[in-house]
């Protein structure tokens, strides 16, 4: 075989062997746009509007203060609400009033509701978190600020016209000129009693949970929501300024009681030794029916801006986002959404995709089209929208099946047992010195020895050795004095907390049963409905426990049907029929799971016949249980309505051709009553 000289090379190609991408986490993508526009909806529109609300109460109050229209004149009027006092007075307002409440509200919102079945225990899981403590300083602070920036402006405007307010921190007495005013001290109270109830309202409203609201159903701003939101401002202060009188007169009675104690009176009597002497605590606030119209009105307004900066964020912060415009690769961005650890941001990912999966425009079928025939990605596109969805929904079908039960932990592995390895101990020499003279050793021949059975070396290892026995032994007699000393703490506390408990049962008990010796039986029997609601379990909470997500349930039945149903005749390469079997075995299954609960669901109330002779408390226990049934069918059939229509959707598009995929058989016999139905 013959050589030749000219070398051998290889054919050029422009082939490479480039490896797939795959789609970026959403807090590269998608997140940072969201958290753009929710603080724009934040800055642009709930503070812009919520101090709006500011200027116009601070136009309310000056003019009141000035003398109204009599005094100061329709052209004057007109100018009040472009002073420099109007406007500074607004600003501070909204500074201290309304943005704290707002801020607070933003960084404690979560997505998940509190999971409660009735109000006392709403109220014990709300004292257990730190959002409790947090916002209890913000709304007093709020209030107290209020009622300060109030007098501050009563002193500007009024006294030029009403005069002496009489708001002064003191009293204007020569002999006594450090007694406190009985007035500011009210005012101050009634402010505080009002941020107290506006904190339980929250509360029982489960507030900070993000508010889940489907498109049809959204809240929207107009005059009917404002008017409804004025009701329950001024019903709420006269509720509140009730209970601040009846709080003023406890506290004023208790003073002749505290002046009993020793070394009290002493700190106290220069500062509150007025309110021993005077009328009766009962009647005294019929004496001063200005300081409660002028406390009512400042409850009044002070409600109003945090229940409208409130009905704002619940409004706003919820409308769907149009990612689209914003993003250069929008449908990439909205798939990486949904693999967000914040549910928040899936429930905007999949309004934008309910509404593309839906739409009829060429735009909406063009990115469709996309969707399906994305090579670019590794797992593409639809594989990633479909494995985002079905874990979403298997775990909210995992939740139902265990009722709205937490999950179990996952089983650890037995340790292996730990083998005590015994390290054999150097024999003792019977000689201790050598029998032979040896000359100088050398450095390398000491090192050596050191190695040897009865060297230095061996002898550190027998005393290690021996210390480790020593320590193991120590190990044996401490540690079960040191679990015993544990659990006698641990029975200490416990001992400790069931004494609290039983203390405060065993004085609310009696406190109720005072009640129902000595008070009137239309205020005993109210006080017993009273306590009955507040501690009687909700039936219907414990079912909206079980499908806690349900609005994502929703989106997400929605946006898999609704692309399934397109991409019968706009997925060219046929990727999503892949997965119809399998997204339409969960579906179903889901919704076995939801038929069953609603049937255990019924089984709680049974109509009462003309044959049942029930009492007037056995018929409203019969009510009640009704009603609890209709609210915990409605959340149930929430999702098995969508899990039916999205079902009945894919059906009737695909027809006959659903012969051509493989259905376990319970999967094909609940396909099966919708195909003859539809069909």
């Amino acid at each position: 075989m013959s050589r030749t000289s000219t070398p051998l090379r290889a054919i050029p190609s422009n082939l490479a062997n480039k490896a797939s991408i795959s789609i970026p986490p959403a807090s590269q993508t998608y997140e940072p746009v969201i958290k753009s526009v929710l603080r724009q909806r934040l800055t642009n529109r709930i503070f812009a509007l919520s101090a709006a609300c500011c200027w116009l109460e601070s136009i309310l109050w000056t003019i009141w203060g000035l003398g109204g229209r009599d005094i100061l004149g329709f052209r004057a009027i007109l100018l009040v609400p472009f002073l420099p006092s109007t406007l500074a007075v607004a600003a501070v307002t909204w500074l201290l009033v309304v943005v704290p409440v707002v801020v607070i509200r933003k960084i404690h919102l979560t997505a998940s509701k509190t999971n409660a079945n009735s109000p006392a225990r709403t109220w014990e899981s709300a004292k257990a978190k730190s959002s409790t403590k947090h916002a209890l300083m913000i709304y007093s602070a709020s209030a107290i600020a209020a009622a300060a920036l109030h007098v501050c402006l009563a002193y500007v405007n009024e006294s030029k016209v009403h005069g002496d307010p009489r708001l002064s921190l003191f009293v204007k007495s020569k002999r006594y000129p450090y007694y406190l005013n009985g007035r500011l001290l009210f005012l101050v109270l009634s402010q505080l009693t009002l941020a107290l109830g506006s904190l339980w309202r929250n509360f029982m409203l489960d507030r900070f949970a993000f508010k889940w609201s489907l498109p049809p159903n959204q809240h929207r701003i107009n005059i009917f929501e404002i008017t409804r939101v004025v009701i329950i401002a001024g019903l709420f202060t006269s509720a509140s300024l009730s209970f601040a009188c009846l709080a003023f007169a406890v506290i004023r009675m208790s003073f002749p009681v505290i002046y009993k104690l020793p070394l009290l009176p002493t700190v106290l009597r220069p500062f509150t030794g007025h309110f021993v002497r005077g009328s009766l605590t009962v009647m005294l606030p019929f004496s001063h029916v200005g300081l409660l119209f002028r406390a009512w009105f400042l409850g009044f307004t002070t409600f109003f801006l945090w229940e409208i900066s409130e009905f704002l964020f619940d409004v706003i912060i919820p409308q769907p986002i149009n990612a689209s415009t914003l993003i250069a690769d929008a449908s990439v961005a909205l798939i990486s959404g949904l693999s967000s650890s914040d549910k928040i941001i899936r429930f905007f990912s999949l309004l934008e995709l309910a509404e593309i999966a839906s739409a009829d425009s060429a735009h909406a079928i063009a990115r469709r089209s996309d969707l399906f025939s994305d090579q670019k990605y590794s797992p593409n596109q639809w594989s990633q929208l479909c494995r985002e969805s079905l874990l979403l929904l298997g775990n909210d079908y995992q939740l139902l099946l265990r009722r709205g039960a937490p999950a179990p932990p996952s089983a650890e592995p037995a340790p292996a047992a730990k083998q005590q390895l015994q390290m054999p101990a150097t024999p003792t020499p019977l000689l201790k010195k050598d029998i032979f003279r040896k000359g100088k050793s050398s450095p390398i021949r000491t090192v050596l020895d050191s190695f040897a059975a009865d060297g230095s070396f061996a002898q550190a290892i027998d005393e290690g050795a021996e210390s480790i026995q020593l320590l193991k032994s120590a190990e044996g007699v401490m540690l079960p004095q040191l679990e015993k000393s544990k659990a006698d703490v641990v029975k200490s506390v416990s001992e400790a907390t069931e004494t609290v408990t039983y203390f405060r049962e065993t004085l609310g008990g009696k406190l109720f049963n005072f009640a129902d010796r000595h008070v009137p039986g239309s205020v005993s029997a109210s006080l017993t409905r009273l306590r009955e609601w507040w501690s009687q379990e909700r039936f219907s909470k414990t079912v909206e426990g079980c499908v806690a997500f349900r609005e994502l349930d929703v989106l997400t039945i929605q946006v898999m049907s609704r692309l399934i149903c397109a991409s019968l005749t706009e997925d060219r390469y046929g990727v999503v029929q892949r997965d119809t079997s399998k997204i339409l075995e969960a579906m179903l299954s889901f919704l076995s799971a939801i038929e069953e609960y609603q049937v255990e669901v019924n089984a709680r109330y049974k109509a009462p016949s003309n044959d049942d002779n029930l009492s007037p408390k056995e018929f409203q226990q019969r009510e009640w249980t009704r009603i609890e049934v209709e609210k915990a069918q409605d959340a149930l059939g929430l999702v098995g309505n969508a899990l039916k229509e999205g079902v009945a959707d894919i059906v009737r598009t695909f027809g006959d051709k659903l012969s051509a995929f493989k259905f376990p058989p319970q999967t094909a016999r609940k396909l099966q009553g919708f195909l003859d139905y539809s069909l």
